[in-house]
């Protein structure tokens, strides 16, 4: 799972089901939570949502500011668009 995330690029946004899945885990995204937050690598944390792009409870303002680095477009605590992934089609 740390590589699939590990090889998320600048502006794309996917889902914890999304890494669950492509990882062969699929229905275990809250596991991909729980990675997240106790690993010591540094990852592109902020480039996962959940399923409705809501932003991370707790860093929403951090996740924001680097999705928007990213240039994801987010409206309040939710990714509106992203260049890839899966809220690449919404806008």
């Amino acid at each position: 799972m740390l590589d699939i995330i590990r090889s998320l690029r600048e502006g794309e946004v996917v889902t914890y089901a999304d890494i669950a899945h492509d990882a062969g885990f699929p229905g275990l995204a809250r596991h991909v939570g729980h990675l997240l937050a106790s690993t010591n690598d540094a990852m592109p944390w902020w480039r996962v949502v959940n399923s409705v792009g809501r932003l991370a409870p707790g860093s929403e303002a951090e996740q924001r500011a680097l999705l928007a680095a990213d240039g994801v477009v987010c409206v309040g605590d939710r990714v509106r668009s992203a260049k890839y992934g899966r809220f690449s089609s919404r806008f």
